[in-house]
């Protein structure tokens, strides 16, 4: 399945000039490859450029991200773009209305699994379903995703239902912060994880998972990360917000360019950001892809930030983050929104504003 492009039919803002903000705006993030134009914003220095005066606060997880959004202790966050409706329609918790003009990323996740299922003849969806049949009344198997309204569930859940393996009554799905996804398989509390990049990596140079599919094999060109930001810090900080967005695509650009991918490894791979092994990153952002048990594959689309017209926040794209969220039945009843509110969660004005800055910047 492709994700293809939609037109928004928003009326366009008028243009304004950026004036340096008298505070910092904290942009939150939480270590996964596809934050990339975040770091690479801050450490070229395009946001200073784009008279922007930005801190980057580094997070554990993904219900830390939500949790500061919804108590405004960020202005903003890489984030799933099903954030953006599980803040607004308050699924779980009061309603804190969002938007992002802002795809950050496409792609960018591995499902990968334990050795010991290797060995006992897992090598596809179809050969996993066999082996839990097996094992059936002995053994249940656990797999972790990174949050429950995540490209990773959805994906995962889409992986297993393809080998006739119910994901609801067949494994138990847990969810566990990505930089712990590893720690837990190392560990024998989880069988495998579908976790955003360098998560698996990190396990597959070592010897000790193998990936049985990159999330682009499992929907091609798949929406993953957005710029997420609450509404009035969309309406109090109009300038700076759309300036951030200028910035992230041109920051967006650097990181899609190959001849950069070294570079931009060694400033995630640091301290501050990552603290993980250059080669773990470079395994998708440069590749050839090892995937374990003495296969590689491309890492040619293995994370996507601004080629094929990734960074627009379309609808076709939000409407497929809704279908995700509603056909793998996470909520009691489904929600839907017409598209007149999903232009104002996914606002493509403002990423057109953003273009038109970044092209006279």
């Amino acid at each position: 399945m492709l994700i293809a492009s939609s037109t928004s039919t928003n009326q366009p803002r008028p243009t304004f000039s950026v004036s340096k903000p008298k505070k910092a705006l904290s942009i939150g993030f939480v270590p996964m490859t596809d934050c990339a134009p975040i770091i690479a914003a801050a450490e070229l220095g395009i946001f200073e450029r784009m008279g922007l005066n930005v801190s980057l606060s580094r997070e554990a997880g993904w219900a830390t991200v939500r949790e500061k959004m919804r108590h405004s202790e960020l202005d903003a966050a890489h984030a799933h773009a099903s954030m953006v409706y599980e803040l607004t329609s308050g699924l779980g918790a009061a309603s804190s209305p969002c938007l992002t003009g802002l795809v950050i990323s496409h792609n960018g996740s591995a499902i990968s699994f334990s050795n010991e299922l290797w060995d006992l003849g897992a090598r596809d969806a179809r050969s996993m379903k066999r082996v839990i049949d097996a094992k059936k009344g002995k053994r249940k198997f656990r797999f972790a995703v990174v949050l429950k309204f995540s490209t990773q569930n959805y994906l995962l859940r889409q992986w297993l239902r393809r080998g006739g393996i119910d994901p609801d009554v067949d494994v138990e799905l847990v969810v566990v912060p990505p930089p712990q996804v590893f720690t837990c398989l190392m560990q024998g509390h989880i069988d495998g994880y579908c976790a955003g990049e360098p998560w698996s990596s990190i396990g597959l140079l070592q010897g000790v998972c193998w990936c049985a599919a990159l999330t682009d094999e499992v929907v091609r060109m798949h929406p993953e990360k957005v710029l997420l930001v609450r509404q009035a810090f969309e309406l109090e900080q109009h300038d700076e917000h759309v300036a951030m967005i200028a910035a992230l695509i041109e920051a967006a650009e650097y990181c899609d360019k190959p001849v950069n991918r070294n570079e931009l490894a060694t400033m995630l791979s640091q301290p501050k950001y990552f603290n993980v092994p250059k080669n773990a990153l470079l395994n998708a952002l440069q590749g050839p892809f090892q995937r374990g048990m003495g296969q590689q594959s491309s890492a040619l689309d293995a994370i996507v930030f601004r080629r094929n017209g990734a960074s627009a926040p379309t609808e076709d794209k939000a409407r497929w983050v809704l279908s995700e969220i509603n056909r793998n039945g996470l909520l009691d009843t489904k929600i839907d929104f017409t598209s007149e509110q999903i232009g104002e969660l996914f606002h493509m004005n403002l990423y057109s504003e953003a273009e038109r800055l970044h092209a006279a910047a």
